[in-house]
Formats: structure tokens, sequence, C-alpha cells
């Protein structure tokens, strides 16, 4: 059971050519496996600069954000400090207007008080006069009274109609 050079010799081309059948798939194994290797390495690329360029959007938004939320505030604040500015300088015209009407008010009572007090002065001196006026009347009255007396006296002696009984007639037709 020699085996001749010839069968060895075939036998070991056999083996030669199922070695390089063996390497060639394992060749082939292997540049799939790069293939598949640079492949993902390549997806892993795009992976990382498709989150780094997301980042820097979601950054930049985010900045973007940021700064037009501080400008609204800033804005806001503003309007609120000039409303507070008004606020305050309506109040300070409110309580102002309040002292002037105040003031107003008081100046009028004192005007008022003024003018009653004159009011009360000139119904006493009225009153006063009135007294002095009904004085002074019943004084004369009783003067011309005396007088027409004597003139009466006199007249009577020469008419024989006492003055004093016309003059009562006269007072009494009046007063009808």
């Amino acid at each position: 059971s020699e085996l001749t050079t010839v069968d060895l010799l075939n036998r070991a081309a056999l083996r030669i050519e199922s070695l390089e059948r063996q390497l060639m798939w394992r060749e082939e194994r292997m540049m799939q496996a790069i293939s598949a290797q640079k492949e993902l390495r390549e997806r892993v690329l795009q992976y990382h600069a498709d989150f780094s360029r997301e980042k820097e959007e979601i950054f930049d938004i985010t900045a973007d954000m940021t700064r037009q939320y501080k400008g609204m505030q800033e804005e806001l604040m503003k309007k609120i400090h000039g409303l507070e500015a008004a606020i305050s300088e309506q109040r300070d015209e409110l309580e102002l207007a309040r002292l002037a009407h105040e003031e107003t008010r008081k100046e009028k009572d004192q005007v008022i008080a003024i003018k009653e007090a004159e009011i009360a002065e000139q119904k006493q001196k009225m009153e006063e006069m009135a007294i002095e006026f009904g004085e002074m009347l019943k004084e004369t009255l009783d003067k011309m009274g005396e007088r027409i007396e004597v003139t009466s006296s006199s007249w009577e002696n020469e008419t024989g109609a006492p003055i004093m009984n016309r003059l009562q007639e006269f007072k009494l037709n009046v007063a009808d």
C-alpha cells in the first residue's frame, strides 16, 4: 500500500487545490468582513457627523430661543417699568388734584363762612336800622301829633270841627 509518487503528487495537488479553495473562500470572507467593517465605519462616521450636525443645530436653536427669550424679557421689563412709572406719575397727579380739590373746598368753605357772617351782620344792621327807623318814625309822629294838636286847637276855635276826629276817620278809612 505504498503510494506512488504520482498518487502522492495527485493527492498533494488535491490538497493544494483544497487549501487554495479554502484560502480563496477565507480571503473572500475576509474581504466581505473588511467591506462590512468599512461600511460599518462609514455608517458610524455618518452617524457621528449627523449627531454633531444635529447637536450644533439644537445648540443654535437653543441659543436663538434664549436670545429671543431674553429680548422679550427685556422688552417686557421695559414695558413694566414704563407702566409702573406711568402709574406712579398718575398717582402723584391724583394726589396733587386731591390736594388742590381739598384746598379749593377749604377756600370755598372759608368764603361761605365769611359771606354767611356778612349776611348775619347785614341782617343785624337791618334789624337795628329798622328799630332805629321805627323809633325815629314814632318820634316824628309824636312830634307831628303834638303840632297837629296845637294847630288843631287853634283851628277848632275857628272852624269848629276837630282835626283829630278827621285824622281818626282817615286812619279808619286807610285801615279798611
